[in-house]
């Protein structure tokens, strides 16, 4: 059903590095740390300069292993409100792209509190999930999607 998942999320020179990271984990399982060396488990990142040269630092991680993606959409399933749910489930069709790949962003803010909050926010925690559907077929990638958030 999902291949893989991407998460994102960006530091600013303002914000607290620590509260960041702990606003990504929560999509994480407990076994995740962070780290520059890419290693599968481990939260990668990089230093990276934004539009205006200021400086930010862009935490990222990939999950692949089924164990990881289990414990994603379980916590992601176990955290959402209804009305992140109802808007999530409203929208499958315009999140979803030609490449099967679902884009959701989370307020950074509320994650950072344990809540997952669909948002529009500027600043967000990103997240994409690969779906997987052989062959490929967009129809059945939404059923999918809509069968694991209607849980």
């Amino acid at each position: 059903m999902i291949h893989y998942i991407i998460l994102r999320a960006t530091a600013h020179a303002t914000e607290d590095q620590a509260r960041v990271l702990q606003a990504l984990s929560l999509f994480l399982p407990e076994n995740y740390t962070k780290n520059s060396s890419g290693d599968s488990g481990n939260i990668d990142y990089m230093e990276i300069e934004g539009h205006h040269g200021n400086p930010m630092v862009l935490y990222s991680v990939t999950l692949k292993r089924k164990p990881e993606i289990k414990a994603f959409t379980e916590k992601l399933n176990a955290g959402l409100s209804p009305e992140s749910r109802a808007i999530l489930l409203g929208e499958l069709h315009e999140r979803l792209d030609d490449e099967l790949m679902l884009h959701l962003r989370f307020d950074k803010q509320h994650a950072y509190l344990g809540h997952l909050h669909i948002s529009d926010t500027k600043d967000p925690t990103i997240v994409k999930l690969k779906v997987a559907t052989y062959p490929k077929n967009r129809e059945k990638a939404i059923q999918a999607m809509e069968d694991l958030f209607a849980a």
